[in-house]
């Protein structure tokens, strides 16, 4: 509240539920909001601009790809967004808030203190963590908590096929949205949270979140359906015999209704 006041224009790169969140903020408080996205499904465009949020492709801003191409491969695309956008600041006479939140600590900090704890809460015994990188935040956040509490835990971080592991964003290609810059801050290389990675085909993601949606009557999103054939996978090894596993439903299928998750043939 300090940083940022009514006609102020919030700026997030991705449309996600944080772009969403932050959406539905700004009007309600007076703030504008451009969310850049690049080939999201058309249920988080339409709520983005539902919310009044302004809706931009990442791919056609020249100025945003041109910072980012010029990055290394662990480069800061948080900080170099920031210089430019501090200098279209001046340029418009309007004042840009980036929220950033793959470089944002509060996004790390808020997952530690509400979720990681109501896990904690909630279940005697964790002992493997199932997660997508996305942003950080939530990986980051939940695993320190959870170490906290069960010191032996091991994380595992999933990824798409096609994806490079050097540059983990979560599953974000699964979710139609190409790999970008390594999550600065969130998952800095000196405490990188996950113990492994394993590599999900998105297929089998479509097709899990199509098995428990008949199963247990939950049709979870893209991302939730990679998290839960990477455990199923797992507890079929005797080594995984009776451990716990907790992973995250991250989403539901009705922001993907315009995508392959529907398609019937994954229903088979």
């Amino acid at each position: 509240d300090t940083d940022i006041k009514p006609g102020d224009t919030i700026v997030e790169f991705s449309s996600g539920n944080t772009a969403i969140g932050l959406a539905a903020i700004s009007a309600k408080r007076g703030y504008k909001m451009i969310a850049y996205m690049v080939q999201a499904t058309q249920e988080r465009e339409k709520l983005l601009k539902a919310y009044g949020a302004e809706v931009r492709d990442m791919l056609e801003d020249e100025e945003v790809l041109k910072v980012m191409g010029s990055l290394p491969e662990d480069g800061d695309s948080a900080q170099a967004l920031e210089v430019l956008f501090a200098e279209r600041s001046k340029k418009e006479g309007i004042n840009y808030f980036l929220t950033v939140q793959s470089a944002n600590e509060a996004n790390r900090e808020v997952q530690y203190r509400t979720t990681g704890q109501e896990i904690i809460a909630d279940v005697d015994q964790v002992d493997v963590l199932i997660a997508g990188v996305g942003s950080g935040g939530s990986i980051t956040g939940v695993s320190e908590a959870l170490r906290e509490k069960f010191p032996n835990l091991e994380v595992i971080a999933f990824e798409p096929t096609d994806d490079d592991t050097e540059s983990l964003v979560g599953v974000h290609s699964i979710s139609l949205t190409p790999r970008h810059s390594f999550p600065q801050i969130i998952l800095r290389k000196d405490r990188v949270p996950y113990d492994r990675i394993i590599k999900v085909n998105k297929e089998d993601a479509y097709r899990m979140s199509n098995k428990v949606a008949k199963t247990d009557g939950i049709f979870l999103g893209i991302t939730a359906g990679a998290a839960m054939f990477v455990a199923n996978e797992l507890a079929k090894s005797p080594e995984y015999k009776g451990k716990t596993f907790v992973m995250f439903g991250y989403d539901d299928v009705l922001k993907y209704l315009s995508s392959e998750l529907v398609n019937p043939k994954y229903a088979e």
